[in-house]
């Protein structure tokens, strides 16, 4: 099953968005994308969460 993470999803003004089938590399691209851009560390559950089947 495909996921979709989106940036402004998530309350970001940033047009970043990552999907992936392999859920452990979408928390890993979100949680880098999320540091070195927001500054913001993520746990992977939190990713999870707001992680969207497409």
């Amino acid at each position: 099953m495909t996921k979709r993470i989106v940036c402004r999803e998530a309350g970001y003004d940033c047009d970043f968005q990552v999907q992936s089938e392999n859920e452990d590399e979408l928390v890993e691209f979100v949680k880098e994308h999320a540091m070195n851009t927001h500054g913001t560390e993520l746990s992977a559950s939190d990713i999870r969460g707001l992680a969207v089947e497409v």
